[in-house]
């Protein structure tokens, strides 16, 4: 037998159990899992139209959170998640294009459930990318909020919402994955009323990224 056969015959029980972990760990990642994941939003602007024109509103970056649980068919996922996202009105440019800040006030809850469904792109892998598309219901609460000689009502709306991700995923051990992802969470649009005039609002959307981990049930 020459040096190489017994090299190679040495090897040959590492390369067997090695396809036995990946197809155990493979299985074991299958089936129902737990979902966690927090984060940073930032509201992205909107453009709101009433009789008198049309004015671009901005919010600071805020907080969010999801939760929920889902499962992992293989290379698909489907997830049922509850989802905040917290932030604060900023200020607006007017319709006679002049930036205004809000001095007070402003504070906007969505509180949002999703229905996502995600592609894991190697899901044999450790590490994988995945993208994911979601819709649900999105509740939007804005409190009220004023500027210097002016002060306006706060509303709050039921809308149509829907999110979409761009992540990377690793998994820790046959039951725990950890990721990181891109968020885009967006909205139908609404009708407002600030105390003065009515307003056609565009969809009150963020990006953000978050944090998380799957805990296989």
């Amino acid at each position: 037998m020459t040096k190489q056969s017994a090299i190679a015959l040495m090897l040959i029980p590492f390369v067997m159990a090695c396809q036995a972990a990946a197809r155990a760990n493979e299985q074991a990642m299958k089936g129902f899992y737990l979902t966690g994941a927090a984060g940073m939003n930032g509201p992205s602007p909107r453009y709101n139209t009433g009789s008198l024109g049309t004015f671009e509103e901005f919010s600071d970056p805020g907080f969010s959170a999801e939760l929920g649980a889902g499962y992992d068919f293989g290379a698909l996922r489907l997830e049922a998640t509850y989802a905040l996202d917290r932030s604060s009105l900023k200020g607006y440019v007017s319709v006679n294009d002049r930036y205004f800040s809000y001095s007070e006030g402003g504070s906007t809850t969505k509180q949002s459930a999703f229905l996502t469904s995600y592609w894991d792109i190697f899901p044999k892998q450790t590490w994988t990318p995945y993208l994911g598309a979601g819709v649900g219901y999105s509740n939007l609460n804005v409190k009220q909020f004023a500027e210097p000689g002016y002060a306006y009502d706060g509303y709050g709306r039921s809308l149509l919402g829907y999110q979409f991700k761009a992540g990377m995923s690793v998994n820790l051990n046959h039951k725990s994955t950890l990721f990181a992802e891109a968020v885009y969470r967006g909205t139908s649009g609404f009708q407002t009323n600030d105390g003065f005039n009515n307003w056609q609002n565009a969809s009150f959307s963020s990006w953000g990224g978050q944090l998380g981990v799957r805990i296989g049930l």
